[in-house]
């Protein structure tokens, strides 16, 4: 596969779904820590390039430990419109109710995708659904081997939602400190060593 700037996230996984730093902390702080993510990228798209001092958005970068519970906040980019549509695609197509609508706004995303990774609308395809195929643990071709797989993904699956999941704030994300203090307050914070 390709080694594209910009790449489709489709989905987070079920156990940290709704939780976000974002959701976690005051909105005053969040506002702030956005503000700074935007005025250290000179309000530039951090992907494409393109400058918008309007329309950027704050983007967090994840990484989850499943053995220890934890929910590693690694960045937040600087991300246009629509480079954060495209890492949220089906989150973006979800939003527009109009079919006709939808479908235009697909249609843009995918140019927007192919013309930032200097790539082919196959290439765009395929990605798609390689992201699409790694979200969804349920085959067409079902054998019996993947039957019993997807059971036990889905055992552990309900097992991690059940966990009491703690945040990780990397240093380099503005105000850690700030967000450390405030999780930490609220029990929400990961105190051991990582």
């Amino acid at each position: 596969m390709a080694n594209f700037k910009l790449t489709i996230e489709i989905r987070k996984p079920s156990y940290a779904q709704n939780k976000t730093v974002r959701n976690s902390i005051p909105r005053s702080l969040w506002n702030s820590v956005r503000n700074h993510v935007l005025e250290q990228s000179d309000f530039t798209c951090e992907v494409c390039g393109c400058r918008d001092e309007e329309n950027l958005q704050a983007h967090e970068d994840w990484e989850y430990d499943e053995e220890e519970f934890l929910l590693i906040l690694k960045d937040i980019q600087s991300l246009c419109k629509s480079c954060h549509d495209l890492k949220h695609i089906q989150h973006a197509a979800l939003r527009i109710k109009d079919r006709k609508k939808r479908s235009f706004v697909m249609q843009r995303l995918k140019k927007h995708f192919v013309r930032v990774n200097n790539c082919t609308e196959e290439d765009f395809r395929n990605h798609y659904r390689n992201q699409l195929a790694k979200s969804n643990p349920s085959p067409v071709n079902r054998s019996l081997e993947d039957l019993i797989e997807i059971r036990e993904l889905r055992v552990r699956e309900e097992f991690l939602k059940e966990q009491n999941w703690k945040f990780v704030i990397a240093e380099n994300v503005p105000f850690a400190t700030e967000i450390r203090l405030y999780l930490h307050h609220n029990d929400l914070l990961y105190t051991g060593k990582t």
